[in-house]
């Protein structure tokens, strides 16, 4: 029996010894001689679980297009390309570690660059996550000297000229850098304005169903991001102009609204059930519908547009053409549904139903079909605003609602909940607070803030700013 069980001692680390050999030459066979692997040019770069991306579109001071200027990839990886003619470039990289991207020194000083290189970092645990957008155009707020930065947009900042005196250095980089402040700033507020209508649009529509059902949807976001997505199909895939998309766009995010409220919302308001358990139904909504554009369209960001708008000034303040058409038409929707709701017979329905449902039945009021209309009306505005904010932002991915429903809600609520009007109001207040906040305050950060501005809001005023205070008991 010793034997025995000697003999499959040796057998069993025989065995070993020849899995460890065959292991180790397949290893010869599967790797290269480097063991770095090199990056790739390509021409669109998605994030896997195998590639992270490194990536950007050149352009100069004023937001305009740099083509054909070669960029080289250093560090982990290298590689090289050059920028297409809405200068954009990308890289797709294998192994983690920091990156520099480097261009021309000349090309950075011709076009007005802050610098001509930028550090970013790659982590291979999160790769499917890693798109690290390099950026030389941002401006330079100081004349202090510095190499390049890191991170997401990752960008350095030129040197001071050594040749000029200490005192005429020193006033001109005063002046120069109150003169950037200043202007950072009306630029911020300006973006924050932006962003607010933008914001204001998908809201009063998500107000205007809470307030005629007593709903709040978590899954509202994602009818934004069935707009943008929506809209994307018409441009790069069926080949369709901006405006036809855009109405392709709204009527798939109407149609969408009324299938909800007859297969959902309405069967589940004729058994009566509670609005605390119909919002846990948007919630699991919410992330079916995420992971299902996420199936479909994969998880990087869908440019509605491939070309880059040419920039121009007002004032301090640098804007295209394409931002301020898409504030004009949130502007001209709110006004319209305000109309809507305060001159025409079926918005005075819905100001009642809002008010009192059970009496606005017992006065005639089809209360269904008053709720359908909202329904309808807000997944349309809820398209709309994904597409115009797919425009603004340069392209829409599968969680771009998601990540504005908490802003979504801190706009209705700090405005009244149930109130059009103070949607809109709110929504204003947190894009101007979210965009000017990242002056002092990390951007990353700067919904923290908004955030934390309706926390005192609420404190002082509970019922927002237009809600109506209640008497409870």
């Amino acid at each position: 029996m010793t034997a025995v069980s000697h003999i499959a001692r040796h057998r069993r680390s025989g065995i070993v010894i020849l899995c460890s050999i065959f292991a180790a030459l397949s290893m010869l066979f599967v790797l290269p001689p480097d063991s770095a692997m090199a990056a790739d040019a390509v021409d669109v770069c998605n994030p896997t679980s195998d590639n992270g991306c490194v990536n950007g579109i050149l352009q100069d001071a004023d937001k305009k297009a740099i083509p054909d200027v070669t960029v080289k990839l250093s560090g982990e990886e290298e590689a090289e390309t050059k920028t297409d003619a809405d200068g954009k470039w990308a890289f797709s990289v294998k192994d983690d570690g920091d990156y520099t991207v480097t261009i021309d020194e000349s090309v950075a000083e011709e076009h007005g660059l802050q610098s001509s290189s930028a550090t970013v970092t790659i982590k291979k645990a999160s790769f499917d996550k890693q798109r690290c957008v390099v950026r030389f155009d941002q401006a330079n707020d100081s004349a202090a000297s510095g190499s390049a930065g890191s991170g997401s947009a990752g960008s350095g900042s030129t040197q001071s000229d050594s040749g000029s005196s200490g005192t005429d250095s020193g006033a001109a980089t005063t002046k120069k850098s109150g003169s950037n402040i200043g202007k950072r700033i009306w630029q911020q507020l300006y973006s924050g304005i932006i962003f607010g209508l933008m914001l204001g649009l998908m809201s009063v529509g998500m107000n205007l169903v809470y307030g005629t059902t007593g709903l709040q949807s978590f899954s509202h976001g994602e009818q934004v991001t069935l707009g943008g997505l929506m809209a994307y199909v018409g441009t790069q895939m069926l080949h369709m102009p901006l405006v036809v998309s855009a109405i392709f766009a709204i009527v798939i995010g109407a149609v969408t609204g009324l299938i909800q409220n007859e297969i959902v919302w309405s069967p589940l308001r004729r058994r009566h059930v509670g609005t605390m358990q119909q919002m846990i139904v948007t919630i699991g909504l919410s992330m079916a519908l995420q992971y299902t554009f996420q199936f479909f369209f994969g998880g990087d960001i869908k440019g509605i547009v491939k070309s880059v708008p040419d920039s121009f000034q007002l004032g301090p303040i640098t804007t295209d053409a394409p931002t301020l058409i898409s504030a004009l038409i949130a502007i001209l929707v709110i006004v319209g549904v305000t109309l809507f709701l305060y001159k025409t017979r079926l918005g005075r329905a819905t100001r009642a139903v809002s008010d009192n449902s059970a009496l606005a039945a017992a006065s005639g009021i089809n209360v269904d079909q008053v709720v359908r209309v909202v329904w309808v009306l807000a997944c349309a505005m809820a398209a709309l605003s994904g597409v115009l904010l797919g425009v603004y932002l340069n392209g829409i991915s599968w969680n771009t609602g998601a990540t504005l429903i908490l802003l979504m809600f801190a706009a209705v609520t700090l405005g009244g909940l149930g109130t059009a009007n103070g949607a809109l109001i709110g929504s204003l207040v947190i894009g101007i607070v979210a965009d000017m906040s990242s002056l002092v305050i990390p951007n990353d950060m700067r919904y923290a803030s908004a955030l934390a501005i309706l926390i005192i809001v609420l404190l002082v005023r509970p019922q927002g700013i237009f809600g109506k205070q209640q008497r409870v008991g």
